[in-house]
């Protein structure tokens, strides 16, 4: 029985945070992510020249030569805890960029509010989101 409740229990999560991923035919959610959370500082085409860039301190990062800088070699892990603020970046101060991953949180932890697996929902919407936005920048690599 406890079995069957833990299928139905995922099955029902698995619904819950499938239509944050509503997509239009020609982009992916990592695209999309990108271009809501990152594109003005890192461009269009992640080359660093965002409109804000010329804003801030510090130059802004090309998200295009992370693998060519880490010897060929796609660094998931430190961009995960870039984007999940687990990773300092500096920029303008302490930490420039914001922390997405409490921001992920608290947007899904306001969506999810009144639903009491918010917590579960919640976490796995934050990974889905970093891992779209992962993808999509491990693709425009140089």
């Amino acid at each position: 029985m406890r079995c069957r409740l833990g299928r139905i229990a995922r099955v029902a999560l698995l619904i819950a945070v499938t239509p944050t991923f509503a997509l239009s035919a020609e982009q992916a959610p990592g695209q999309l992510e990108y271009e809501a959370s990152c594109a003005m500082c890192h461009g269009p085409s992640g080359n660093g020249d965002g409109w804000l860039s010329k804003h801030l301190t510090y130059p802004v990062a090309s998200l295009t030569q992370l693998k060519k800088k880490n010897g060929g070699v796609f660094p998931f892990d430190r961009t995960y805890e870039v984007i999940d603020g687990r990773r300092d970046v500096k920029m303008h101060g302490p930490r420039g960029m914001p922390v997405w991953g409490a921001i992920y949180r608290e947007q899904s932890d306001e969506a999810y509010e009144s639903n009491p697996w918010r917590f579960h929902i919640g976490e796995g919407n934050v990974r889905a989101r970093i891992l779209a936005l992962i993808e999509y920048i491990a693709q425009i690599q140089e």
